[in-house]
């Protein structure tokens, strides 16, 4: 043991030679707790300088731990400390290290790093699903591993000090050049031709924040909103705007000058007018929701964080950006690379990239002729081999676009968790990420259902339980699809198709039932639908991440399966009578979709010719509206399918119950007269379609 204090030379040399450089170090502390808590204590009152302590123990000054990351972001401390022993949560680790100013250390407390490989911390059950845990984590393995071979300044209580050499004498150099650039395309949106949205992507500290802020005093002549999902995030916007006006600025103001906070949700309701609308960390915002945005406002700008800990992730810059360049051909986009909060080559961020696989990226590969392969990863196959993780990790991320740095430990120590991958030769092509569920006790299973416990994880087996009333369900195992992600470059060649197909029969001997929860939209349900999965849930709440309602799919992985045949006859009893109120917003293509696939029933004789006949009169819309609902639903898949807004005119009048005035607005249709003449061709359109098989 190490009996000597490590405010020594080696200290203030590091720091001096960090605040020369304008970097930021990485400052490994371990040993027993205590030693830990002792050694931290001295050294922050030797640095003399405000520190961001994240931490649960009393014994360290100043600790706190957030329960939230947001609460973390937008904050500025000359060093932080994370405390490894009040858990190891990678979104939290992420969002402190944005914390350290240049010049300054992060340090972390863990045990020895021989010990850190069979410790298991007080966060791993939080990524571990009830009943499913390990009594280790590979994701503390890897840890211990890639810190082992790391360069970095490391205070040991067993081995003293490993000090870094002196790698980097020069001078640090701060370049604005691109935040100039971000500043006058900013100001080129305020002043030029409407229709033209901005967009900036950039990692943490490169000062897109501040250049939002920085525009705006410089616009002050125009009336900016500014919109985010987390109003701390905006606090480098309104002091950079403060400080270029000369005027005073307190944390928490929402009105200064000219640029005042929006909520979205309020943008969307209230839709107060504005010359300029800023929305920072875009990302974090459903692309529904930013699409919406786009065709209110002629003159905005979507700035973004691309590293994860903000709840971004890189599929959100494809999906968004091909809409952009689709529906607006003079879009502009901007990347800031070079950082301006410290100087390019900082050691602590190419250290928590390299942890946390922050720059795993997929690169997509050509299909050749060999063989594609089906597997079933382990968990420790993906922590000894870097470049298969970063594959892996790199698809995930491009695939979805929220995603978190916590997914990497999910990925890892979820002990109830199924990887499988298609490749080809050593590139991954695809991975579906599956959750293994149930399994409960008898009176676990009566009190879930009674709604007195949910335990964690377990999402779709509870799920099948209370809408099946049946707690037998629950004593079952089914497998959950958390993710499946494939190739871009080799969409629509049925490879997700051939991976959930491979699944099915690696788990067919283990789970009674196979499913997946998601965002509902027309295009993903029809993915689902043709590899015969059934709906047999619609969420009536629109989901945070996606701005969709949550839709629950499932297919029996046995013969006979009276429980999907229930839940199936259940959700097309509800659905109809649910149209009119819960889902009379949701989209017509996603309606149509869902109600393509119900059962035929027959329709009375009596309706039929009823309908016939009125049909060829000069029927008025409230007399025949029920007759064509009731019609309808004995023949759901009858829709029809054609262009001129057909389908949207049946679905939102007969099915959805909107007023014709509503349906003229959103279809840009002018007058009773020309509605009429549409609807009427809407509801023959139909009629032909059904009365192929229904003649009275």
């Amino acid at each position: 043991m190490q009996d000597y204090k490590p405010f020594n030379h080696v200290v203030e040399r590091v720091q001096q030679q960090l605040a020369y450089a304008k970097h930021r170090q990485l400052l490994l502390l371990t040993g027993d707790k205590n030693w830990c808590y002792e050694q931290c204590t001295q050294l922050l009152a030797h640095l003399q300088h405000p520190s961001f302590v994240l931490s649960k123990s009393t014994h360290l000054i100043n600790a706190h731990w957030p329960e939230h990351t947001h609460q973390i972001l937008g904050q500025e401390c000359a060093h932080a400390v994370y405390d490894g022993y009040s858990g190891l949560v990678p979104d939290k680790l992420a969002a402190l290290s944005g914390v350290v100013q240049a010049g300054g250390f992060l340090i972390i407390l863990l045990p020895e790093l021989k010990e850190l490989e069979h410790w298991c911390d007080d966060a791993l059950p939080l990524f571990q699903s009830f009943g499913q845990m390990h009594p280790y984590s590979f994701f503390n393995q890897r840890l211990a591993h890639l810190l082992s071979k790391t360069t970095l300044l490391h205070f040991s209580q067993q081995n003293g000090w490993q000090c870094i050499t002196d790698t980097n004498l020069s001078t640090g150099e701060i370049d604005f050049t691109e935040q100039q650039q971000c500043i006058e395309l900013i100001i080129k949106t305020a002043n030029g031709r409407a229709n033209r949205p901005l967009l900036i992507n950039a990692d943490r500290g490169r000062g897109k924040s501040a250049a939002l802020g920085i525009a705006a005093s410089k616009l002050s002549d125009k009336n900016i909103l500014i919109c985010s999902m987390q109003f701390r995030a905006l606090h480098s916007s309104f002091k950079h705007l403060a400080s270029e006006l000369d005027i005073d600025y307190r944390a928490g103001d929402k009105h200064i000058a000219n640029m005042h906070y929006v909520a979205p949700d309020q943008l969307l309701n209230e839709q107060p007018q504005c010359d300029l609308l800023l929305i920072d960390e875009a990302a974090a915002i459903p692309v529904p929701i930013l699409i919406k945005i786009l065709h209110l406002y002629p003159r905005v700008v979507f700035s973004s964080t691309m590293i994860g800990y903000e709840g971004n992730g890189r599929g959100y810059i494809l999906k968004f950006t091909r809409y952009l360049k689709t529906h607006f051909k003079n879009m502009r986009s901007i990347s800031l690379e070079q950082p301006i909060r410290f100087a390019k080559h900082d050691p602590l961020e190419l250290h928590l990239r390299t942890l946390l696989a922050l720059d795993a990226e997929h690169h997509s590969a050509s299909l050749n002729t060999a063989p594609l392969q089906f597997k079933h990863l382990q968990a420790n196959q993906l922590t000894n081999d870097e470049p298969l993780l970063h594959q892996v990790v790199g698809l995930l991320t491009l695939a979805h676009y929220q995603t978190s740095v916590n997914d990497l430990r999910h990925l890892l120590d979820a002990a109830g968790q199924r990887l499988f991958v298609c490749q080809q030769g050593d590139n991954i092509l695809g991975v579906c990420l599956v959750a293994i569920e149930g399994g409960f006790t008898t009176s676990l299973s009566d009190e879930v259902v009674q709604g007195k416990r949910r335990p964690q994880g377990h999402l779709m087996a509870q799920s099948l339980a209370q809408l099946s009333f049946n707690p037998e369900v629950l004593k079952q195992y089914c497998a959950r699809v958390v993710r499946i992600a494939i190739d871009p470059e080799q969409h629509n060649k049925h490879l997700g198709t051939q991976l959930l197909h491979y699944c099915e029969q690696q788990l067919q001997n283990e789970c009674d039932w196979f499913g997946a929860s998601f965002g509902a939209n027309a295009q993903l349900l029809s993915f689902w639908q043709n590899n015969d999965f059934n709906l047999v849930k619609l969420g009536f709440q629109k989901d945070k991440a996606t701005g969709e309602h949550s839709a629950l799919v499932i297919k029996s992985l046995t013969k006979n399966d009276q429980l999907l045949e229930q839940l199936t006859a259940q959700f097309e009893a509800d659905f109809p009578l649910q149209l009119p109120s819960h889902f009379s917003q949701l989209d017509y293509k996603l309606v149509a979709k869902i109600v393509s696939r119900f059962n035929t029933h027959t329709n009375s004789i009596a309706d039929q010719s009823r309908l016939k006949s009125m049909l060829t009169s000069d029927y008025q819309l409230f007399n025949i509206k029920p007759l064509l609902w009731r019609s309808f639903w004995a023949s759901p898949s009858s829709l029809p399918n054609d262009e001129d807004n057909f389908q949207s005119v049946f679905i939102r009048l007969v099915l959805q119950n909107w007023k014709p005035k509503n349906i003229q607005t959103e279809l840009g249709v002018n007058g009773i007269k020309p509605f009429n003449i549409l609807l009427k061709k809407a509801v023959n359109n139909w009629y032909e379609r059904t009365s192929h098989n229904n003649t009275p």
